[in-house]
């Protein structure tokens, strides 16, 4: 979650990532699919997913998801995120 924050507060790695979401906001009678074929819409599937879970997320990334995606998230990116968490508390318990 560290690295998908630094990415975001990145003065042009952040913005443009914030622009891509735009310019998929403002095209109409597309689907993720048709636009990024099947592995790319999983890949944004996937990181819309990440950012808007991200502390503070903006929300354009659940406003993309809504569009291309009925609003739902990716469980498995989500699943990733809750056991890595798990991880990295363990490991501040043994401190």
């Amino acid at each position: 979650m560290d690295e998908a924050q630094a990415y975001l507060n990145h003065p042009i790695l952040g913005s443009r990532l914030i622009e891509c979401c735009h310019i998929l906001l403002d095209l109409d009678n597309r689907t993720a699919l048709n636009i990024f074929g099947n592995t790319d819409s999983l890949k944004l599937l996937s990181s819309l997913t990440l950012f808007s879970l991200t502390p503070n997320a903006d929300p354009i990334f659940e406003k993309v998801l809504a569009k291309y995606f009925d609003a739902k998230p990716d469980d498995t990116t989500k699943l990733i995120l809750q056991k890595q968490s798990i991880q990295i508390d363990t490991v501040a318990n043994m401190d």
